[in-house]
């Protein structure tokens, strides 16, 4: 398996957290047209009725890319456009992001199955035997896992933690009181959150429910993924209208899209 992150520094991922805090969100001005980037600390909002984007046109830009998708999942764009406008909403970001470096989260994903955390795209067999695991008993030590999930934990990619990560804030899919809670830190720009996402995710989704859970946590990694910040607020802003996890699958499914554009 190829390398799955980049690894960040401790003075790394502070500045990154300090960077998701500041620059985040879209800005509309008092007549509700653009503001000038070097104004607004980011993102400049659409003016009223402005068009997302020609129907069948590739995006120009991440606020038009984003609109016209939150246009394709039914969303009231208009409030969407004003939740990106609100700069108070990247404060769920941040928490997430700074709650991940609490618990030494370093790189995308990383995941923690109850208190087992896993990093890395991993193999399915992986997370399957640590649900199954959970499932049974939840192991205490290492004896309960095979050799390769060991090997895992030799080389650091799998521990065995204290507590879970909180994630009442968290968009969750299945039982908030589910047996197992699969908490994922992720970046929507990450390609292994990707990957993981096409090639796990819809298997673990036939489960999911009073049993297993799965929740999101942002960890943007603005510095190696600059668009990724944005990507996490359109989400939020979904989230407010019920569409978390359609915004999820589009922005991963369209990330070759989206990524390399130019914010406004």
């Amino acid at each position: 398996m190829p390398l799955w992150s980049v690894f960040l520094t401790p003075a790394a991922v502070l500045l990154g957290a300090l960077l998701v805090a500041a620059v985040l969100w879209f800005r509309l001005d008092d007549v509700g047209g653009q503001t000038p980037a070097s104004e607004s600390g980011g993102f400049t909002a659409l003016a009223p009725g402005a068009s997302a984007g020609s129907p069948g046109a590739a995006p120009k830009t991440l606020l038009e890319a984003f609109l016209g998708y939150a246009g394709e999942l039914g969303l009231d764009t208009s409030a969407f456009r004003q939740c990106l406008a609100d700069g108070s909403k990247s404060q769920i970001i941040s928490a997430q992001y700074q709650r991940g470096i609490q618990l030494e989260v370093t790189g995308t994903p990383t995941f923690f199955i109850n208190n087992k955390k896993l990093v890395g795209a991993q193999p399915p067999a992986v997370f399957d035997e640590i649900i199954e695991a959970e499932l049974r008993d939840s192991p205490t030590s290492l004896d309960g896992y095979s050799e390769t999930i060991r090997q895992l934990a030799a080389s650091g990619r799998f521990a065995i933690v204290a507590t879970p990560p909180d994630v009442a804030d968290a968009p969750i899919e299945g039982s908030r009181g589910a047996k197992v809670v699969i908490a994922e830190f992720s970046d929507f720009q990450c390609p292994f959150c990707r990957q993981w996402v096409e090639r796990y995710l819809p298997t673990l989704r036939q489960r999911l429910g009073d049993e297993v859970a799965l929740a999101y946590l942002h960890f943007p990694i603005q510095q190696i993924h600059p668009n990724a910040p944005y990507a996490a607020l359109a989400t939020v802003c979904a989230d407010e209208q019920g569409k978390f996890w359609p915004m999820h699958d589009l922005l991963f499914a369209r990330q070759d899209e989206w990524a390399a554009l130019p914010v406004n």
